[in-house]
């Protein structure tokens, strides 16, 4: 009893000083839980071989943590343990091919030791298509505990205490703080919390451009809180030991800003556009060749996905102009046209602005999408590859 005492103690100690609270609803912060899932998902990988960017026998010496980590709890790989968490992962590797719906439970439940749900909140699976899932992550759950004792993870964090404040501090002073209040006057949505995660025990090849990031499902008896985990995403030199790193993997503001208010951005959009994706959807045809053709390279396949891209960087776009930030609304108008071809953002430019002067009729974003999605409806064809070779030219 007393040896669980000083573990918890040392625990609590080492949270106090590895979290930095940004504003009242604001937090950048390392979990126990994620960091012990991949602890425990490099031994597994040894079994199965593979699980997203978790590879056997690849060297990832550019990830301090995720090397360091390996070398410290490897001696575990064969405890019986690790041999059960293997299995689960790999349940969950043959239903999803992801550990995303991993991450989403573990951040919903108490940070180990501790046991039970973080709120009094029903959990369900990664996607709602299989419950029989629901008891995996739960069993998976308590056998991460169990690796958490077992390997001494505490102890790790502890004596590793000054890298995870280092990649705190690297997010830290890229977070737009003011931007989570102006989004929410913006879209005339609060949300009770946000949560930021820095993951350097998760896995990623090398690539001077890789890096990942997810956004976890957090309920909370407030509502629903939006987070993002992030893996390291500068690939660093390596240095004989964790004490001698001076940068730790996370220095890099177009990432930070990317992960932190583009895609909280999509909290506040996706959730009213699903509604009425069907309708959306009518429209395909305006997903013209040389508009697929000029989004292709950045992922967005679809006139939907397109649709959603477009808005959400519209709220980034007017937010800032509503901060009174009139830099970083034309530095967004540069990256978001001339960088991911959202050419249709200069004409939605022109809706915003009646969103924003009618206030007073339209409280909420959500109310004014109809006016949004009508206008879009309204297009053609013809305009929409007018604005395509509008701004082919502009550099990226």
């Amino acid at each position: 009893m007393k040896g669980l005492l000083m573990l918890m103690l040392l625990v609590k100690c080492c949270w106090a000083q590895t979290n930095n609270h940004l504003r009242s609803k604001v937090t950048v912060a390392y979990n126990v839980n994620l960091e012990t899932y991949f602890f425990a998902e490099k031994l597994a990988v040894e079994r199965i071989n593979d699980f997203v960017f978790d590879h056997k026998d690849w060297n990832y010496a550019h990830q301090p943590i995720v090397y360091y980590g390996y070398l410290q709890f490897k001696n575990h790989a064969n405890d019986s343990t690790v041999l059960r968490i293997a299995q689960l992962i790999k349940q969950v590797k043959d239903t999803y091919q992801d550990n995303s719906p991993i991450m989403d439970y573990l951040v919903n439940q108490k940070e180990f030791p501790a046991t039970g749900p973080l709120y009094n909140s029903p959990l369900v699976d990664g996607d709602g298509n299989h419950p029989e899932m629901t008891q995996v992550l739960a069993e998976l759950t308590d056998s991460l505990r169990k690796f958490y004792y077992q390997a001494n993870v505490a102890l790790f964090l502890e004596q590793n205490k000054a890298f995870y404040q280092g990649t705190i501090a690297e997010v830290t002073k890229d977070v737009d703080v003011a931007s989570f209040p102006a989004l929410e006057k913006w879209y005339g949505k609060k949300f009770p919390a946000y949560k930021i995660f820095v993951v350097p025990s998760m896995p990623i090849t090398a690539g001077a451009d890789n890096y990942r990031g997810t956004s976890p499902r957090i309920v909370s008896p407030q509502g629903f809180i939006p987070s993002i985990v992030m893996s390291s995403n500068r690939m660093l030199p390596m240095q004989n030991s964790l004490r001698a790193y001076k940068k730790f993997g996370f220095d890099n503001p177009e990432v930070t800003h990317l992960l932190t208010k583009h895609e909280i951005g999509h909290t506040f959009v996706n959730p009213e556009v699903e509604k009425l994706a069907d309708q959306i959807k009518k429209d395909s045809a305006l997903f013209t060749v040389a508009l697929q053709k000029s989004l292709a390279p950045h992922y967005i396949n679809n006139w939907y996905i397109c649709v959603v891209e477009h808005l959400v960087r519209l709220g980034e776009i007017r937010t800032a102009v509503a901060m009174g930030n009139s830099k970083e609304a034309k530095r967004l108008r540069k990256v978001h046209i001339g960088e991911y071809k959202c050419v249709l953002l200069p004409l939605l430019e022109t809706q915003a602005k009646k969103y924003e002067a009618n206030r007073q009729h339209y409280h909420n974003f959500k109310q004014y999408l109809p006016k949004m999605l009508a206008y879009l409806h309204s297009l053609t064809p013809v305009i929409i590859d007018q604005q395509v070779k509008k701004y082919d030219e502009l550099k990226e």
